[in-house]
């Protein structure tokens, strides 16, 4: 108890225990990540260290949130004092407006050796594409600058795609316009969440060895207040939100979530004592929330 009390004062969390899966190249990737909004430096600032605090170990950076945030968060990180080798740091780049394959590999490598800059790391744990290009050839371009940092310079542990449909990975894994074999992407972070029950978007990733991580996993706050999800989380003592991050847990994705609360972010990593039944979650599959943007 007293070394607890001492962790909190450190501002290390202790007893959250958040599980990791293996991506298909072997690494090790926690389930749950904390992802920062578009919002000021000091609020990106505050959050990611609140993050680490209540037990985050992946911090996802997207080039999105903006450079000032991204450096604000690597600060974060840096003022935790945590070791480098507990941590899972990834990054981002976007570029899906590139128009061929030169110009698609020349902007995707540039953006990535950003990432290595803002987010003052030798060494990535994941490097992602937030979205495809808009040809085959481009996607191509991206996926093989990647490709090559991920081969030849050991500088990124993996890489993954995010908004990537079913064709659009097929392109990029394809032989085509290469000479050797395409590397499979780690992950592919996509929109999913209860509303999603029958997107087999999961299943289709899986069958080629891709991890879905899931982004906007409260339908953008709306499922805080689901009442079926409250209903369910009344039997198990949880609240609506931590029944639909179950949801997706035991749907077999992982989790990209962002909250500027320390007690939700801390309710967020609250769900690993508890499951869902077959019975809950088939009810979860069929469930049509209201308003529910896709």
């Amino acid at each position: 108890m007293a070394l607890c009390l001492w962790a909190l004062l450190l501002s290390v969390a202790c007893g959250v225990d958040v599980p990791s899966v293996q991506l298909n190249n072997g690494v090790s990737m926690p389930v749950l990540a904390f992802a920062a909004e578009v919002w000021d430096a000091g609020t990106c600032l505050n959050a990611t260290a609140e993050a680490l605090a209540a037990g985050f170990r992946f911090i996802w950076s997207s080039t999105l949130v903006g450079d000032d945030c991204q450096k604000a968060q690597s600060q974060a990180v840096r003022n935790s004092g945590l070791p480098r080798t507990e941590l899972f740091i990834a990054g981002t780049v976007n570029d899906p407006k590139c128009s061929d394959y030169a110009s698609c590999y020349k902007e995707t490598r540039a953006g990535a050796e950003k990432q290595f800059q803002l987010l003052d790391e030798k060494v990535l744990d994941m490097l992602m594409l937030d979205y495809p290009a808009e040809s085959c050839r481009g996607i191509k371009g991206q996926w093989q600058a990647l490709t090559d940092l991920y081969r030849q310079t050991g500088r990124v542990r993996s890489i993954a795609v995010s908004n990537f449909n079913l064709t659009q990975i097929q392109c990029a894994t394809s032989w085509e316009f290469v000479t050797m074999e395409p590397e499979v992407p780690a992950v592919n972070q996509m929109r999913f969440a209860v509303g999603h029950g029958h997107d087999p978007v999961v299943a289709q990733d899986a069958k080629l060895g891709i991890r879905v991580q899931a982004y906007s996993p409260l339908a953008k706050g709306k499922l805080a207040t689901d009442a079926l999800c409250q209903k369910i989380g009344e039997s198990h003592g949880k609240s609506a939100v931590q029944v639909a991050l179950k949801w997706i847990l035991q749907s077999n994705a992982t989790i990209a979530t962002q909250s500027t609360s320390p007690q939700h972010l801390r309710s967020d990593l609250d769900l690993f004592d508890f499951s869902l039944t077959d019975e809950e979650m088939q009810q979860l599959n069929d469930h049509s929330p209201e308003l529910f943007v896709v």
